[in-house]
């Protein structure tokens, strides 16, 4: 089996906390309900002194978001602050919801806010909670000193589909890809690129073409469905989503195409580990995304105490069957 290890890399920027406060115009009654915070609290303390820190999950019931928040409390903890999260309830992102909840953290106060940036609205209410005194901190954000995050940790989009498409080309024929990501913007364009790029370098690797799903499992089915239909002719669905993968593996199964056509399934929750049992998958992309739980914490603290964050590498690998549990022994997903 292959097993690609790569070193990704995060871009980080820290910015001046001394802007005039800023007074957020948006109505803050209409937020949508927060889900049950990580240590059992509804809202943070002022009691204690300690630094108070709010994660405005995206989807807090989700396996590998759950598995992020969880670490970042772990982190809080030990750093001597006090982490609070949110997030939208039900399967489906909803970045509305969660920019109301950024809001209204501002207006609760927090020292700091942190969250992933799922549409480009985030931009604007991240830089309003930088003029308000927030420290800011985003994960999987495009960084930069136009984003509004005084710090970001992620991989790297383009690198990751750059390891996608390199694993699948070390396999043995031609192979088409059908690509399938949240937008054709943001991250999701960041994405495509890198997957187009690298597959353009190859001799065996094509693109028949894309779909998009916002980052909604119920989106995949249909999506891929109609990809597959398109494009008899592909032979691995790759995507950027966990969420794709039940879709995906259905769409897979009711298309005849099992052993023909394969998904690169995106961890080894939702689904993925009985893909890559039954044979609608045949590499994985794993992540250690507890470490990036961990820095990301870490990095908004160091900011707020006036230090320069640590610059520590996010490792991604792409594996094969045979080379999954290895991964996630040591707590990959």
């Amino acid at each position: 089996m292959i097993t690609t290890a790569v070193r990704t890399r995060r871009r980080r920027i820290v910015a001046a906390l001394s802007a005039p406060a800023l007074v957020l115009t948006a109505a803050l009654s209409g937020c949508a309900s927060d889900a049950p915070a990580a240590d059992g609290a509804g809202a943070a303390s002022d009691d204690s002194g300690a630094m108070t820190l709010r994660f405005v999950n995206p989807l807090p019931s989700y396996p590998t978001w759950k598995q992020i928040g969880d670490c970042m409390k772990q982190q809080a903890d030990k750093r001597g602050a006090d982490l609070i999260q949110s997030g939208p309830t039900g399967q489906s992102l909803d970045a509305g919801a969660m920019i109301q909840q950024i809001q209204q953290a501002v207006a609760n106060k927090s020292d700091a806010v942190m969250t992933f940036p799922a549409s480009d609205g985030f931009t604007e209410v991240l830089k309003q909670a930088q003029s308000a005194g927030v420290v800011t901190g985003t994960i999987y954000g495009p960084g930069g000193p136009g984003s509004g995050a005084d710090y970001n940790i992620g991989p790297d989009w383009t690198y990751i589909g750059e390891s996608v498409v390199n694993a699948i080309a070390k396999r043995p024929g031609d192979h088409v890809l059908g690509l399938v990501a949240a937008a054709n913007t943001g991250l999701g364009k960041l994405w495509l690129e890198g997957v187009k790029a690298a597959a353009a370098k190859t001799s065996n690797v094509k693109i028949a073409g894309e779909v998009y799903t916002g980052d909604d499992s119920a989106k995949a089915l249909p999506q891929v469905d109609a990809l597959l239909t398109a494009h008899p002719g592909i032979t691995e669905i790759v995507t950027h989503m966990g969420t794709t993968t039940p879709g995906a593996t259905s769409a897979i199964k009711s298309h005849g195409l099992l052993g023909k056509a394969f998904l690169v399934a995106v961890g080894h929750d939702n689904g993925g580990t009985e893909a890559m049992a039954n044979g609608a998958a045949n590499l994985m992309l794993l992540q250690d995304v507890c470490t990036l739980g961990k820095q990301l914490v870490d990095g908004v603290v160091d900011v707020h105490e006036g230090k320069k964050p640590a610059d520590v590498p996010v490792k991604v690998a792409v594996v094969g069957k045979d080379e999954v549990q290895g991964y996630l022994d040591k707590g990959w997903v």
